[in-house]
Formats: C-alpha cells, structure tokens, sequence
C-alpha cells in the first residue's frame, strides 16, 4: 500500500526544521504563457505567504490574464463566500485587440543574495513586437 500525503501532513513535519518561516522562500513555474508574481496571504493552508513566479511568457500564443483579474479566489470548506487567497503583483501577457493586440516576450532573471531568508531580486526581462517595431520594456525589480 502507497502512502498519501497531503501538504499540510508535508508541513507540520517540514515546519519543525524551518522554524516560523514559510516552508520555501519561491515557487517558480512555467508553461502558463505569460509572466506573473503572485504572493499568498493566510490561506489557512501549508501554502500561505509564499511567492510564486510563473515564467512562460515567450510564444505566439501569450494568455490573458485571468477573468477574475489580479485576486486569485477561492471557496473554503463549508463556505459559500469566496475569500481572497493570492494576488497577483505583476502580470505580462497578451492584452488589448485587434491593431492594438500586443503580445509581449519575457523571461526572468533571478539573483540571489545571503541572508536569511535569502534576499531575492526578480529582475523581468521584456522585449515585444509592436507596429512592425520591436520595444524594450524596463520593469522595476522585485525584491522578495
């Protein structure tokens, strides 16, 4: 028989060795088709206060971003009114329509400092095509 184990099971034991930090400092993924940083709030769960990239924004087909906007939403158990669980602090995808569609390009340069926790700057890298011209987007660092 295969044991299962949920992330809270993960943390409380996980939790012992990291003291009062977050069980990880950053949660980078991909695949989504855009560039975004989101940070949790009290999710109740082993996954709050956490900061998440999602790195994949390069392609023809870039997505929006989400309907719901910057707040990520979700029902707890039992409850009917949906609560705030993250919000999204940067977000490049495709937007606007027609002439105006723009599609930007971005990938993510991470450096990574001593401390503890370790001090994290995300520096995005943005570059799209645009009216037949390409531009260079300079973005303010993330410090995390």
């Amino acid at each position: 028989m295969q044991a299962q184990f949920g992330i809270n099971q993960v943390q409380r034991e996980v939790g012992k060795l990291t003291q009062e930090r977050p069980i990880v400092d950053l949660v980078i993924n991909g695949h989504a088709h855009c560039l975004e940083y989101l940070k949790t709030g009290d999710t109740g769960q082993a996954d709050s206060h956490l900061n998440w990239v999602v790195c994949g924004g390069s392609g023809f087909s870039l997505r929006r971003q989400r309907a719901e906007g910057p707040e990520l939403r979700e029902n707890s158990d039992g409850e009917t009114e949906q609560r705030v669980v993250a919000r999204s602090h940067l977000y490049i995808g495709r937007n606007g329509h027609g002439s105006q569609k723009r599609r930007p390009y971005s990938g993510l340069r991470i450096d990574v400092k001593a401390g503890t926790p370790p001090n994290i700057i995300l520096q995005p890298l943005v570059v799209e095509r645009f009216q037949h011209q390409w531009h260079n987007h300079v973005l303010d660092a993330i410090e995390i």
